[in-house]
């Protein structure tokens, strides 16, 4: 196996998106599909287009058909000649983009022939097997980057293609407007040399199981103000918790216009009633709290959001009166 290692002037060369879906996503059947596991590893072959000019240093934005799931740099990308796979073409026009149909007998419809047919058949062709590797800078963006923002940012226009050329200042600066610091070049061209030589057992997240993020109020608040706790800034999806305005418990109700994303221990510390909103939006810590220098220094600041976010003003001051009450 040849193995085409990151150097400094290769790293942010060029930024591509590369499409994840398991085999009930896919909307033509010529293949079989390919193993990935979302954070970790993207896994294509040469009959993908684009695939000459991927290299190590690239950075990558992983999605779904609707939106943008992560995005890191291309740390090591393995390459393997002399691989067998197998095809499926359409039995008249030898076509691979025909669909797998439910609801009707004959099984398989092709769409450039226009016809219908029971089994494709099967061929084995040689390919060229590659896997990009980018778990080490790997940072979620959990759908704060929908597919019409990904539009605005890829220089390719098909829908078909698996990897599409992207803008790398305008993705770089979209996934920075979201909160996302993404780590040192440096730390991309080291990365590689972190990696366990015995894999960790257990399960790990892919496209067709569920997600940091799924809950639909967390998602709506993340696509709302990005990877951006309220109070302290940008923070990593991993220590970024949905919080409400209104306990839970007593509402049983989820609103965006209730809620906002906080950094875990500052969510434990509102829930606690040891920190506050005030209705002029600046933070308020709890007295017992102000010999903590890193606490202390976030009280009086403003909240971080933007001036016209979807906020209740009305349930900011009811918890802030209740809240501060107890103090």
């Amino acid at each position: 196996m040849d193995r085409s290692e990151i150097t400094p002037a290769d790293v942010s060369a060029r930024a591509w998106s590369f499409l994840l879906t398991d085999v009930t996503e896919r909307q033509f059947r010529g293949n079989a599909g390919y193993e990935d596991v979302a954070e970790e590893s993207y896994s294509y072959d040469s009959t993908v287009g684009n695939h000459r000019r991927v290299r190590a240093g690239d950075l990558v934005v992983v999605r779904s058909r609707s939106e943008a799931l992560g995005v890191g740099y291309i740390e090591q990308l393995d390459v393997l000649t002399g691989q067998k796979k197998e095809r499926r073409r359409c039995p008249y026009c030898r076509s691979t983009n025909f669909k797998e149909r439910t609801t009707q007998e004959v099984r398989y419809w092709c769409s450039p022939c226009q016809k219908a047919f029971p089994a494709p058949i099967l061929e084995v062709i040689s390919v060229i097997a590659y896997r990009a590797h980018y778990g080490g800078t790997w940072q979620p963006l959990e759908g704060c980057l929908s597919k019409a923002d990904l539009a605005e940012i890829t220089l390719s226009k098909s829908d078909q293609q698996s990897i599409k050329a992207m803008d790398l200042a305008r993705t770089l600066a979209a996934v920075a407007a979201r909160g996302i610091r993404m780590p040192h070049e440096g730390v991309a061209s080291r990365s590689r040399f972190q990696r366990p030589s015995v894999l960790m057992g257990g399960r790990r997240r892919t496209i067709a199981a569920a997600r940091r993020g799924q809950d639909a109020f967390r998602k709506a608040l993340v696509r709302e103000y990005g990877m951006f706790c309220a109070v302290t800034g940008p923070t990593p999806a991993e220590a970024l918790e949905a919080a409400h305005l209104r306990p839970f418990a007593v509402t049983e109700q989820h609103h965006v216009e209730e809620g906002l994303l906080l950094r875990a221990d500052i969510h434990r510390l509102f829930d606690s009633g040891l920190l506050a909103i005030g209705p002029n939006l600046l933070v308020s810590i709890a007295p017992s709290l102000l010999g903590y220098t890193g606490y202390r220094a976030l009280h009086g600041t403003p909240l971080r959001i933007p001036k016209d976010a979807p906020l209740n003003r009305r349930v900011i001051e009811e918890h802030y009166t209740a809240t501060t009450e107890t103090w």
